[in-house]
């Protein structure tokens, strides 16, 4: 278990609550309807890992399938965009999917059936007011109603419909004219026709402790497509919703396509090197990987309701990189082992090393029991395509483990292990760009136009066994990013800025810019933020009581015990003259504290706590720092340089 709990820290990177799919009512009180779906089974999970192998290998650039792709439909999916937890309560935040800018809130409001309690209701609509286009995440929740207002000019809508409520300019006019004609009519009050002035609400849903969008329905058609059976609730990872488990959560934006993200995470063979020092971690990754002899993968394909699709890949969770280089590469030219082998261990049964694919967003994965199909320990991860060149990476770290791993530690580990291997992607993702922009204009000169572009067919190089799941992978974006909404678009405008006579003139990006841990995660995570608050009060006060103290050092002179006693013996007996009336109340008071104090500072002094608070002082103020640089930019190129020294260690040099 404390293997898998160092992976948790290392790959980790809510709550369990049903389907909820979205409607709108037209009270005040904002309503919700919500239904719970069943739970998949374990008989599920069993169906989709097979023990049994395939001992033939596969042409890693056979064509691609078109089976259940060309169904396969963005506009009609669930997108996840922020952790339940992460937004604030009456703020407006914004969130961005597909290049488009959308406004989520929660409030708080009377439960449909017991007005005494309380319950967390979401709204979403487009970032963009009707009246001048100013962005709507920049106002506020009124206190009354939960209503979202532009604070440009204090428009208010109805987060549940999108209904302009309210136009303060015209609020005199309008009663005045009212009241004119004996009040409002009942037509006026019930009206549901859109109008001008009206903003856009959308679908918003809450599944496993993380907020999921439909911006292509309104929250009335959700609702009217889930209950059809055209709409799918968000996809689930089983595990969070069983009993005993607990989930460690994250969140990180990138400016990395969400193609690439999705693919360097699905790339089983790249962390035995990438983070080859991040302790097991490659060991870890090596589990997941083939060596196309013994341990081959299979990799299944399976269209669901709806026209969804996934993927799902097992292997023998065994090492095979590391195997090999402990046992056979690591010897020297006599034969000899360079290295001193580690001690054997009792082995366990072989477990299945699974990942699954469920389009366009969930990526989970974890040592599976051959038995039972069940794990202890997996990670979940959630990939938001905010945009062309963008991703929202969020993860959930998901185990048994007795007590949960406090959240800003996981950060911490996760950043850190995140930092490894982002920069690198980023020659990936300006090659598949571009190359996927090209096959854009190559397609639009052509007699015969076709929906397929075969980006990474024609860019990568794959030789791997274990690329079998990111071929398939790339097959599915090579045969549906052409319907992606707004990627050519976005796509062609970065192609244009970027391209000069079909070389790429922009600067390549600084390390700095790429792993910005505050601009991509700490002004994205309240408890980040919180913690890095905390930090600061505490090297501030350590700064301040050590400077006082050094001070205090400089201004009390020394006296020995003896006077120090005597002192204190002297304002004790002047305090007991007060008491007995013998003296004034002013001069014995500040006589005593006079003596107190300065008996108090005389022992602060002293050589021993002098110097045993100031080092207590420092260690604070050192930790506290420590701690908060972890929240900011910290893999600089000369870390870097040195984390790759450590693959030496994994697999001998030649």
């Amino acid at each position: 278990m404390m293997k898998e709990l160092l992976l948790l820290l290392l790959l980790g990177a809510s709550s369990c609550r049903g389907f909820q799919p979205p409607a709108s009512t037209t009270n005040n009180n904002h309503h919700r309807h919500r239904s719970t779906s069943s739970l998949l089974d374990n008989n599920h999970l069993r169906s989709a890992f097979s023990s049994s192998h395939s001992s033939k290998a596969t042409h890693l650039n056979a064509e691609a399938s078109t089976t259940g792709l060309d169904a396969f439909d963005y506009k009609t999916q669930w997108y996840p965009v922020i952790w339940a937890q992460d937004l604030p309560l009456n703020q407006p935040t914004r969130v961005t999917l597909f290049d488009v800018n959308y406004v989520v809130a929660k409030t708080m409001q009377k439960k449909q059936n017991d007005e005494q309690k309380d319950e967390e209701v979401y709204v979403a609509m487009l970032d963009e007011c009707p009246h001048k286009k100013v962005a709507l995440s920049e106002g506020r929740v009124t206190e009354c109603g939960g209503f979202i207002q532009c604070s440009y000019h204090g428009w208010t809508f109805d987060g549940t419909d999108g209904k302009c409520v309210e136009i303060p300019q015209t609020v005199i006019a309008t009663a005045a004219k009212q009241q004119g004609e004996g009040g409002a009519t009942a037509t006026q009050a019930v009206d549901t026709k859109r109008k001008r002035e009206d903003g856009t609400a959308i679908a918003i849903t809450e599944a496993q402790g993380m907020l999921w969008i439909s911006p292509f329905l309104s929250p009335l058609e959700a609702l009217a497509a889930t209950s059809e059976g055209r709409l799918s609730p968000p996809p689930r990872v089983p595990e969070i919703d069983m009993p005993g488990y607990k989930t460690a959560i994250a969140i990180r934006d990138f400016p990395i396509d969400w193609t690439v993200l999705m693919e360097n995470i699905m790339d089983p063979d790249h962390g035995y090197f990438a983070h080859s020092s991040s302790g097991s971690a490659p060991i870890g990754f090596d589990w997941y990987s083939s060596d196309g002899v013994e341990n081959m993968m299979e990799v299944k394909e399976e269209s669901t309701e709806n026209g969804g699709w996934k993927i799902v890949s097992s292997v023998n969770a065994v090492a095979k990189l590391a195997k090999y280089n402990n046992e056979v590469r690591s010897l020297d030219a006599k034969g000899n082992a360079t290295k001193k082998k580690k001690k054997k261990t009792v082995e366990q049964p072989t477990k299945l090393a699974t990942s699954t694919f469920v389009a366009p967003s969930l990526i989970y994965l974890g040592r599976r029991d051959n038995s039972t199909a069940t794990s202890n320990f997996l990670t979940a991860f959630w990939v938001c395509p905010v945009g062309t060149g963008r991703s929202r990476f969020m993860s959930a770290a998901v185990s048994k483990l007795p007590v949960k791993v406090p959240r800003w530690i996981v950060h911490m580990q996760l950043n850190n292990f995140l930092d490894q291997d982002t920069f690198l992607l980023l020659g990936q993702h300006r090659a598949v760009l571009k190359r996927e922009a090209e096959g854009h204009l190559e397609n639009d000169s052509s007699a015969a136009p076709t929906t397929t572009n075969n980006v990474r067919k024609s860019t990568y190089v794959y030789r791997s066994p274990s690329e079998k799941l990111p071929v398939k992978l790339g097959q599915f974006f090579d045969s549906t990013l052409s319907r992606v909404p707004n990627r050519k678009e976005s796509l062609m405008a970065w192609y244009n800025r970027n391209n000069n006579e079909n070389k790429l003139f922009e600067p390549w990006p600084s390390r700095e810019t790429v792993l910005d841990r505050y601009e991509q995660h700490t002004k994205n995570c309240p408890d980040s933020q919180a913690l890095v608050s905390r930090c600061d009060r505490v090297m501030k006060r350590s700064k301040v009581l050590g400077w006082a103290l050094i001070l205090l050092k400089l201004a009390v002179k020394p006296q020995s015990s003896i006077e120090a006693a005597t002192a204190t013996a002297t304002g004790l007996f002047e305090l007991g003259s007060f008491a007995l009336g013998f003296r004034s109340v002013v001069s014995t008071l500040s006589s005593t504290l006079c003596a107190l104090a300065t008996s108090f500072a005389n022992r602060l002094v002293q050589t021993k706590p002098f110097f045993g608070i100031l080092a207590a002082l420092f260690v604070s103020h050192y930790i506290a720092a420590r701690i908060k640089r972890e929240f900011f930019f910290k893999f600089t190129d000369d870390i870097h340089h040195e984390d790759i020294k450590f693959i030496a260690n994994n697999w001998q040099d030649l």
